[in-house]
């Protein structure tokens, strides 16, 4: 493995190890949280532990961490029905990207379900949290 590689793969251990946390487990539900309009926490619900994604509004970074499975505030809001992950509840946690933009933030995360195609793409954007559905290749 070049320099590069294995420094950027020290830097990202942490975050990556994430993802690791949560493989081959059961999506079983997606919670939102809004400040106001602003979409800052997703919640994916494996079971006994969650994978938390926040919006880190001081750089528009993407902040990651597995937490045990708690008690959501009334805050939150089902995303389960929503088309981006209607085809993900009940399928196994396959794979995880980081995305790093030119000045160097992690700014967004790409997911997988059930295989190793990414389905979905977090990106914080103006500190807000964006969530999209990425179309099958063709």
């Amino acid at each position: 493995m070049s320099a590069i590689k294995s420094k950027t793969a020290e830097a990202l251990a942490p975050t990556l190890a994430c993802f690791h946390s949560v493989n081959d487990r059961l999506l079983q539900a997606v919670q939102y949280f809004y400040t106001d309009a602003s979409l800052d926490r997703l919640v994916l619900d494996f079971g006994a532990i969650w994978l938390v994604i926040e919006a880190d509004e001081n750089d528009d970074s993407v902040d990651l961490m597995v937490v045990q499975a708690g008690t959501l505030d009334a805050k939150s809001v089902s995303g389960n029905h929503l088309d981006v992950w209607k085809d993900c509840i009940g399928k196994p946690f396959g794979w995880g990207w980081i995305t790093i933009n030119q000045q160097g933030y992690c700014d967004g995360l790409l997911l997988s379900f059930g295989g190793i195609v990414p389905q979905v793409v977090v990106s914080v954007v103006a500190s807000s949290i964006k969530v999209a559905m990425i179309s099958p290749f063709a």
